[in-house]
């Protein structure tokens, strides 16, 4: 299998051509669906509110235009309801897409490594 040097480390071709598939993310999309991400890692599904409050935000009317925006776009889906952390009232979780997991992590970690790089030069 072919690879390519790719900033710090090398990726596979296929992993190039994955990560390729992934449509353009706004700066909130990204931050929105990074919010998801982190959240699944410690083993849960958020809701608007707790991605809100993950992102600083006192409202979450700034999530919800942006994580319909990933629902379209297929990277999210339902997850299950329940009673959100935030507010104490049953809400609907969100979670990557079964589909797009792999896609979405390679950008998770590709934005991660690049954000911790420029750390370091700093």
């Amino acid at each position: 299998m072919r690879s390519r040097s790719h900033e710090s480390h090398d990726m596979r071709e296929t992993s190039l051509e994955s990560y390729g598939d992934l449509p353009q993310l706004g700066e909130m999309q990204g931050k929105v669906l990074d919010a998801i991400v982190d959240a699944q890692y410690e083993m849960q599904h958020p809701t608007d509110r707790e991605i809100a409050v993950r992102l600083g935000m006192a409202d979450p009317n700034g999530v919800r235009p942006r994580r319909f925006e990933l629902m379209e776009a297929g990277l999210i889906v339902e997850a299950e309801t329940r009673p959100c952390m935030v507010s104490g009232r049953n809400a609907l979780t969100w979670k990557v897409s079964p589909e797009r997991l792999a896609n979405v992590l390679e950008r998770y970690w590709t934005e991660k490594n690049r954000g911790s790089e420029q750390k370091v030069i700093k």
